[in-house]
C-alpha cells in the first residue's frame, strides 16, 4: 500500500504588507511541519527520512492586508497565483510591461524611462504611481490562475489574497517597492529593468463557472511543474503523482480512511488516489 499523503502544518512570516503563510517552506526564517501518525516533525526531516534531498514545490498563502507587495521579477523562479478572495483594495495586480507605453517608446527607451522613474521613486522624488504607469494592470476574480514566468515583473496589490505554488528557491530582483524592503539594502532597479523579458505576454486562466460534474482543468504550466484544479462530485476520485503538493479549496477528501479537511494542504510522497467525501475542489501542483 502506498504511503498516504501527509497534512502540512504552516508557519507564518510577517511582512510589511501583511503576512505569508508557508505550507511547504524550508528556510532560515521559518520551516513548515508535517503531521504524521507519530505526531509532527519538520518538513526537511520528513523529506530526508524518505530519501528526498530536494525541497518539494513551495505552497504558500499571500495575505496582503496592509499594502502592496514588491514590484519584482525572478531570474529562474516561476510562480503561479490562484486568487483565493478579494477584500477591498484593488481587484487587480500588475503583470508585465504596459503594451501601449512600450509600443510608443520602443524597448530601449521604455527600459530607460522605467529605470529613471524607479530611481526617482526610491529617492522619494516621485510616488510609486510613476513606476506603476509602466506596468500592465490585470483584473482578477476569485479562482483565476496567474502564471508568472521568470523575467516578468509583477506586483500583487493590497486586498488580493492568493494561494501560491512556486519553484522552491529564494531569488528576486526588486524593481520598486511601496513598502519597506526587509531582506536587502535598497532596490535592484537597474538589474531588474535589464533582466525584464518584454516579449512575454501575461497569462491568466479564468476560473469559469462551477459545475456539479467531475472536471480536471490544467490552470497553469510553469517551468518544472503543472497546477491542476479538480472539481469533484461526492465519492469521485483523482490520482495524485508522487511528491505533489495540494491545497483543498473546499470540501473534504480522503484516502484509506484518512481525511483531509477544507482549507488545508498536503504533500504526497507516493502515487495515491484521493476520493471526495462531498463536493470538493482541490488544487494540485505536480512536478514535471
Amino acid at each position: 500500500m502506498s504511503e498516504l499523503p501527509a497534512t502540512l502544518e504552516p508557519v507564518t512570516v510577517g511582512k510589511p504588507w501583511g503576512r505569508e503563510i508557508w505550507y511547504s517552506g524550508i528556510e532560515a526564517r521559518g520551516e513548515s511541519r508535517v503531521w504524521t501518525d507519530a505526531g509532527t516533525e519538520p518538513l526537511s526531516r520528513y523529506l530526508a527520512h524518505r530519501g528526498r534531498a530536494e525541497p518539494v514545490l513551495l505552497l504558500k498563502a499571500l495575505d496582503p492586508s496592509l499594502g502592496n507587495l514588491y514590484l519584482e521579477l525572478h531570474d529562474t523562479k516561476a510562480e503561479v497565483y490562484i486568487v483565493d478572495r478579494i477584500d477591498g483594495g484593488r481587484d487587480r495586480m500588475l503583470l508585465g510591461a504596459c503594451p501601449a507605453r512600450r509600443a510608443a517608446l520602443g524597448d530601449a527607451a521604455f527600459r530607460s524611462a522605467l529605470l529613471e522613474a524607479a530611481r526617482r521613486a526610491e529617492a522619494g522624488a516621485v510616488g510609486m504611481d510613476e513606476v506603476e504607469a509602466f506596468m500592465n494592470p490585470i483584473a482578477l476574480r476569485p479562482g483565476d490562475a496567474v502564471t508568472i514566468p521568470p523575467g516578468m515583473p509583477h506586483c500583487l496589490l493590497r486586498g488580493v489574497h492568493v494561494i501560491e505554488f512556486q519553484t522552491p528557491l529564494f531569488e528576486r530582483r526588486i524593481l520598486a517597492a511601496s513598502q519597506p524592503v526587509e531582506t536587502q539594502l535598497g532596490w535592484d532597479s537597474s538589474e531588474a529593468v535589464a533582466a525584464m523579458d518584454l516579449s512575454r505576454r501575461p497569462k491568466v486562466t479564468r476560473a469559469g463557472a462551477r459545475t456539479g460534474k467531475r472536471r480536471a482543468q490544467i490552470v497553469a504550466r510553469a517551468p518544472g511543474f503543472t497546477v491542476t484544479r479538480f472539481r469533484l462530485e461526492p465519492d469521485s476520485t483523482f490520482a495524485v503523482p508522487p511528491w505533489s503538493v495540494g491545497w483543498i479549496v473546499h470540501g473534504e477528501v480522503r484516502a484509506a480512511g484518512r481525511k483531509y479537511a477544507s482549507r488545508t494542504a498536503f504533500v504526497a510522497p507516493e502515487t495515491v488516489a484521493l476520493q471526495a467525501v462531498d463536493e470538493a475542489e482541490v488544487l494540485l501542483a505536480s512536478e514535471s
